[in-house]
């Protein structure tokens, strides 16, 4: 049988025998370090492998953590020989001695949890590194429906991914063994005597000559990642250990020891482009991006979160971005601290980001938020900030996203709608349906403060409107209410019921004398003259006050207004411009 891996120990130098270059094609041990490494990059490149670690009895051990294991699955039970179906456990043995012997054994078998399906077991003896055996165990191409009696020579050999080749001091080929050949498709003959250099990538040579020239000057191992040329022109990505046994007693050559990585590469280049495409689906995105580890370190942020969070022109973006406008200066940069790159959140907006990231990191939770901003220029901004938990494979937190989106038009046009519901588009004042849910609110409430009302109707408006038309009307009417904002108190509120009728709503009054000191400034302010822009008018206000009765039956806005209306239907009949306080049973009167 002849397998990749035996393909290996051709042309190798074996212990105890220094007085030659092995011919290609006759068997040598591997050397220990050799072995290790055929080790390592069979775990690296087959994470879908079956593994085990052994002990120099056979029986399976714990494998220590000097070996890297890729989310292999391990072999379960006492021996490996447990898991092979009865047939091939001759073949286990039979590699298990070989591996003992020469440091390798590979074959096939197959297991007993799929007994159809043939198996590529590797024994790889790594005492001397790790102080175990490793047993590697590799789905094969041949499949079938029922167990068959099957030569396992006659099966097809996987291409090599480990050879040596021999140089002397100027780096011209002296040997190499067949799995070099059939690695790089060249034959012996056209390898003899040629320079190693010429197989070398342009770009690889220069760290190749420089590992070279350690080797010749301290003795010892170098190790290499480079790429080198198959006879088709294409490039293979390898892993190269140089040895140094130029003049040693019976042995003048370099030893080089080749481990094919190229699946390896290729999946980290394929990484690399996923890498570069998601960084330019960031970059084109309409949002901000910001993604912080636990520690609130900034990962990475893309420009646009720049642009959301400062006005400040590009030469600066790029500083407080930590990417320095020339490339000597690029590698030095750092990316801004999370404090920097959030510095135009305001107070009570950088308070809810940190209580709400605080709750993202420690629950695991998604959170959305709304945040204002000053910008550099004083502008005023709005956004709205997502933040999304990230989480590693096992399920604990690695930090946090953030997507930051500009809504400030957006809360502009919500803020005017909410004007328009709640307050008087002339005035200014609250709204009819604003200060009466106002006032049922003030009701509503559990402790014992009490609340009053100020019904306000002017008397002598419709002869404004009627000759100076509805232009003074309203001007009049912006007038008037400021007046009762200026009667009120700070926390009252003044409302427009309709018309010329208004309604100032009184917060924590202590009694209702308090409620009638409002009412006499009332119809003071509006009893004075009211300067027009076509002329001077006079007004006078009837004005009537109710108040929450102190240990009295749970009260409506409705029923208080209504209180207050009877009042001040009673001051108008007295026309003096005077408060009246609805008390008793005179509250109850109808109006006439």
């Amino acid at each position: 049988m002849s397998s990749p891996t035996d393909q290996h120990n051709h042309a190798v130098e074996a212990p105890g025998e220094p007085d030659s270059v092995l011919e290609p094609g006759e068997p040598a041990a591997l050397t220990p370090e050799a072995i290790a490494l055929a080790a390592e990059a069979l775990l690296r490149e087959h994470p879908d492998a079956l593994v085990a670690g052994l002990s120099a009895n056979g029986l399976i051990v714990p494998i220590p953590g000097g070996v890297a294991l890729w989310g292999q699955a391990a072999i379960e039970g006492r021996a490996v020989i447990d898991n092979v179906v009865a047939a091939d456990r001759n073949t286990v043995v039979e590699l298990w001695q070989r591996a003992q012997k020469e440091g390798l054994g590979v074959g096939k078998v197959r297991m007993l949890s799929k007994p159809s399906r043939w198996m590529t077991l590797h024994f790889l003896d790594v005492r001397d590194v790790h102080g175990i055996l490793i047993c590697v165990i590799l789905p094969s191409e041949t499949e079938g429906d029922e167990p068959e009696e099957a030569d396992v020579d006659e099966l097809p050999p996987t291409a090599p991914r480990f050879a040596t080749i021999t140089e002397d001091e100027h780096g011209k080929v002296l040997d190499c063994d067949t799995a070099f050949t059939q690695m790089f498709g060249y034959s012996h003959e056209e390898l003899i005597g040629e320079s190693v250099l010429d197989q070398m990538h342009p770009e690889d040579q220069g760290r190749v000559i420089e590992g070279w020239l350690a080797m010749l000057a301290t003795h010892r191992a170098q190790q290499t990642r480079l790429r080198r040329k198959r006879k088709d022109g294409s490039w293979m990505w390898v892993d190269t250990t140089v040895h140094n046994f130029l003049n040693e007693p019976g042995r003048n050559h370099v030893l080089v020891e080749i481990i094919d990585v190229s699946a390896e590469m290729a999946a980290q280049e394929a990484l690399q482009e996923q890498g570069e495409l998601l960084r330019r689906l960031t970059d084109a995105m309409p949002v901000g991006l910001l993604q912080l580890d636990t520690e609130r370190n900034v990962v990475y942020n893309n420009a646009h979160l720049l642009e959301i969070l400062h006005d400040q022109p590009p030469a600066a973006l790029a500083e407080l971005a930590g990417q320095p406008a020339s490339h000597a200066e690029a590698a030095e940069g750092q990316r801004p601290s999370m404090a920097t790159l959030l510095s135009t959140l305001t107070d009570e907006g950088m308070a809810l980001f940190e209580s709400t990231l605080t709750r993202v990191l420690s629950e695991g939770i998604d959170q959305d938020i709304e945040v204002d901003m000053v910008l550099q220029s004083g502008v005023w901004r709005r956004a709205l900030m997502s933040l999304r938990t990230l989480l590693r494979q096992g399920g604990e937190v690695s930090g946090a996203i953030i997507c930051v989106l500009d809504i400030t038009e957006r809360a502009r046009a919500r803020q005017e709608l909410e004007k328009r519901a709640t307050y008087d588009a002339l005035t200014g004042c609250h709204n009819r349906s604003s200060i009466l849910g106002s006032l049922q609110r003030e009701l509503e409430r559990t402790d014992s403060a009490m609340t009053g009302v100020v019904y306000v109707d002017l008397d002598k408006f419709k002869p404004v409107n009627d000759t100076l038309g509805h232009a003074a009307g309203d001007e009049l009417l912006t007038l008037v209410a400021e007046r009762l904002r200026v009667a009120g108190r700070a926390d009252d509120d003044v409302g427009r019921l309709g018309g010329d009728e208004f309604l100032v709503l009184l917060r924590n009054i202590p009694g209702p004398e308090v409620a009638m000191r409002v009412g006499h400034r009332v119809g003071t302010l509006l009893g004075q003259k009211f300067e027009l822009s076509s002329e001077t008018v006079e007004l006078r206000a009837s004005v009537g006050v109710a108040c929450q009765a102190d240990g009295a039956a749970a009260v409506t806005a409705d029923e208080l207004v209504k209180q207050a209306d009877i009042a001040m239907y009673e001051s108008k009949q007295q026309a003096l411009g005077l408060p009246v306080l609805a008390t008793g049973p005179r509250a109850q009167q109808p109006r006439h």
